[in-house]
């Protein structure tokens, strides 16, 4: 049996879930389940306000996630470490992806007893050979928009509209800006936005930020509008607009990610940044046609 870990905010978990589809192709068995830590951080599970989709807890994914915690648990080596030989040799154990996020199609083979996988799943290789029901499993409610979030819709459709989803707040503090918030400055997005200029022609921005007072003191043009609408649970309309533009530029995060992925344009331009942590590039992070920001 195969099970995978959800964790995190709403991008992380569309990932988790998009790779527990293509794991669920390969083996009928495999199941998901949701960190416990994770309810109280960010919005806790979100795909079923967002999606519908259910959180199963039986009775055995109950056990099946205190077993995990088991296999996971490093600390008291003289205890943790014969357990884990134990269920180990019993037949379980858990693959951790760290910080690598190239495809590794090794994750994706059947396994024999029970494994965990704990990891963010990013690369669209994963799911690219079932994008039509992840795209599916993702579809919005619009009926949960409201009325200025339906308005905004109304504009991002009649111009030629362009996503710049910012992310600062988290990714300022002290343990996540060498790794996460020093990628995209301010001279990437002033670059993203010139190569789309130059690629559609009277495009109008549209920011998505948690940080509305910097867009504001670092954007400003008749070009521009900040869309402040959406805050904490409601963070996901943000996510809808974003796909319903015509293009978009990144920031380098999971919420980006997804909001662009699920942009239905054809002819969309996605900007995103080359490396999605910092000074580490990965070659299967994004999808191939979208464009990668070096020089900024």
């Amino acid at each position: 049996m195969d099970v995978v870990l959800l964790f995190n905010g709403l991008g992380n978990q569309m990932s988790q879930y998009a790779f527990y589809l293509k794991k669920k192709q390969v083996s009928r068995s495999t199941r998901f389940i949701f960190e416990r830590k994770s309810r109280s951080i960010h919005n806790g599970y979100e795909l079923y306000n967002v999606f519908g989709i259910p959180l199963r807890e039986t009775v055995l994914d109950r056990m099946l996630y205190f077993l995990y915690l088991g296999l996971a648990y490093k600390k008291a080596r003289f205890i943790s470490q014969p357990a884990n030989r134990l269920l180990g040799r019993l037949g379980f154990r858990v693959y951790n992806e760290s910080d690598n996020y190239n495809f590794q199609p090794q994750m994706l083979h059947r396994s024999r007893g029970i494994r965990f996988y704990a990891g963010g799943w990013h690369s669209d290789r994963y799911f690219r050979d079932i994008k039509d029901q992840v795209l599916r499993a993702f579809e919005f409610d619009r009926s949960k928009l409201g009325a200025a979030n339906e308005e905004m819709l109304q504009r991002i459709k009649v111009c030629r509209s362009v996503s710049v989803h910012i992310r600062r707040g988290d990714f300022l503090d002290a343990n996540n800006y060498s790794k996460f918030g020093s990628v995209c400055t301010l001279n990437y997005f002033l670059t993203a936005i010139e190569k789309v200029r130059s690629m559609a022609e009277g495009a109008h921005f549209f920011f998505f930020t948690n940080d509305h007072a910097w867009v504001r003191e670092n954007f400003q043009g008749t070009d521009v509008t900040v869309v402040d609408i959406n805050k904490a649970g409601d963070s996901w309309k943000d996510m809808f607009l974003i796909s319903q533009c015509e293009h978009n530029i990144n920031s380098n995060g999971t919420f980006s990610w997804w909001s662009a992925y699920l942009n239905r344009n054809p002819e969309k331009i996605v900007i995103v940044p080359r490396n999605f942590l910092a000074g580490i590039h990965f070659e299967d992070i994004y999808p191939e046609e979208w464009i990668q920001l070096s020089d900024y």
